[in-house]
């Protein structure tokens, strides 16, 4: 049998491999659980937050061969970064554009960093028109490409066929 990447790891055994169908649910099932892990322990490492974001991620089936992982909607902002008011510091899409700073952004860094009111606006102002949102590029490090050639190898072995694997980002934004 040859040498398995995530296989070993999700409690695979010669048997499930034997039985194709019930291999490959397993499989897809213990890659959405590793994968989702894997998102949450970065997010935990690189990402200064309450922890909220990292517990948001979740994966949900999409279909018999696949699945999606979903986190809250500043999820983008985190990944992807934010540039400051009127400058393009970061490769991003996203860049703050309104010239003050909100009640609802100051009360999140009063609630995140226990700063009384005065100070969460000092902080907000600082990061919406001189830092911004520094990117921590979480989708690219977690989904490498070395991440999705060992989901190919295992899926190769799992079906006795070739993949290329590839993961699309969706950039769906919520009203």
């Amino acid at each position: 049998m040859a040498d398995f990447d995530f296989l070993e790891d999700l409690g695979f055994s010669q048997a499930d491999l034997s039985q194709p169908e019930t291999a490959y649910d397993k499989f897809i099932l213990g890659l959405a659980n590793e994968v989702t892990t894997q998102f949450r322990d970065y997010i935990r490492d690189n990402v200064n937050n309450t922890g909220g974001l990292a517990q948001s991620v979740v994966y949900f089936p999409t279909g018999a061969m696949s699945f999606e992982i979903q986190a809250d909607d500043y999820y983008k902002f985190q990944d992807e970064g934010v540039n400051p008011v009127g400058q393009n510091k970061f490769p991003t899409n996203y860049s703050f554009k309104l010239p003050f700073v909100t009640k609802s952004h100051a009360t999140a860094i009063r609630e995140w960093k226990g700063y009384d009111m005065s100070h969460a606006y000092a902080s907000a102002a600082a990061t919406k028109f001189k830092y911004g949102i520094k990117p921590r590029n979480i989708t690219s490090n977690v989904m490498s490409e070395e991440t999705l050639n060992k989901i190919a190898n295992d899926l190769a072995e799992v079906t006795g066929l070739m993949f290329e694997v590839t993961f699309e980002k969706n950039t769906k934004t919520w009203q």
